[in-house]
């Protein structure tokens, strides 16, 4: 099991290291505010520098100090939507108590929200209290820690890693251990999400045409089915122009209609999403561009069958059956 040692073994004999830190993370029930039952949070046995090391920032108050570690003090930094959740606003957390396995802890601060994962953690839900208090009074020594160590030139990371591997080995001889490089783990994401961008304009060419192709065939037919009516309306002095407008309205209106129940059908199926633990985050300005993109597939499909009911002869027209 990696220690405190280790972490300063590191700091001396690993050349090129500009920081060091330990953590390691459990589950615990907490109480307080506006809880009405004991909930489950995850809590993280952090050092003072781990906010810097994870580009962590306060909303309000300040993270953990070191005194709070060495005198094992019962303070603790609430995440952003763990403090919502618990006093139902994160600046009504600062200050007051809660309760970490029956046991009261005074909130000295609470995080921005960041809605990442720093060092394995999701922070805007995690509840981080001084490393040596989690050991004294909620696990033990029965720990897994996690050692975060950051390299002074992004250049030399393989060395690092190399020389972390050395003087681990030299500690723990039969050991394994599990090291990875954050730069790997942001390119493979970077990587997932460029595949999984290109996915969702797949999907959203594919609904644009089906979608489009659909609009057109109900305003050839509704053309077909009021092509006495456009004859009429041409009789009766009605421009190309005019005869255009009305169906290109139609179209653009149908495909609005199909927008405002795709953005309801969204809002309705979202909490069903976010039971199964997937976050779901909406937005008015993506809400204000799938109406956008509905008009505008209303607007590119519907102007030929507009053209068509435009360019019908009059007499034609009023003696279609």
């Amino acid at each position: 099991m990696l220690s405190v040692d280790d972490m300063e073994d590191l700091e001396v004999f690993v050349p090129g290291l500009s920081d060091t830190t330990i953590s390691y993370t459990t589950t615990c029930d907490t109480e307080g505010g506006e809880l009405d039952e004991a909930t489950s949070y995850t809590i993280a046995g952090v050092k003072s520098n781990y906010a810097t090391i994870s580009n962590m920032t306060m909303l309000i108050g300040d993270f953990l100090t070191d005194d709070n570690d060495e005198n094992k003090e019962k303070y603790c930094v609430l995440g952003y939507t763990a403090a919502k959740e618990i006093f139902d606003s994160a600046y009504s957390a600062y200050g007051d108590v809660v309760y970490i396995d029956s046991r009261p802890y005074v909130v000295s601060g609470v995080l921005d929200e960041m809605g990442s994962v720093a060092s394995g953690i999701s922070p805007d839900t995690t509840i981080f209290i001084p490393y040596e208090t989690g050991i004294k009074y909620i696990t033990g020594s029965s720990i897994s820690p996690t050692i975060t160590v950051i390299a002074e030139d992004v250049n030399n990371v393989d060395t690092v890693i190399e020389n972390v591997e050395t003087v681990l080995a030299d500690s723990y001889p039969n050991a394994e251990f599990t090291i990875s490089d954050a730069g790997t783990k942001m390119e493979a994401a970077s990587s997932s999400n460029q595949t999984l961008q290109l996915l969702l304009y797949s999907m959203a060419a594919i609904v644009f045409v089906v979608g489009g192709i659909g609009i057109m065939n109900v305003l050839f037919v509704s053309v077909k089915e009021r092509t006495n009516e456009i004859g009429i309306l041409k009789a009766l002095g009605c421009s190309k122009k005019d005869i255009l407008l009305e169906f290109l309205f139609e179209a653009c209106f149908m495909s609005l209609i199909g927008s405002v129940l795709g953005v309801m059908a969204a809002l309705a199926i979202t909490p069903v999403i976010e039971n199964f633990s997937v976050t779901v985050v909406l937005s008015t300005s993506g809400a204000a561009l799938s109406l956008a993109f509905g008009v505008l597939t209303g607007t590119i499909f519907g102007f030929y069958p507009a053209y068509k009911a435009s360019s019908l002869i009059p007499i034609e027209a009023l003696n279609q059956d």
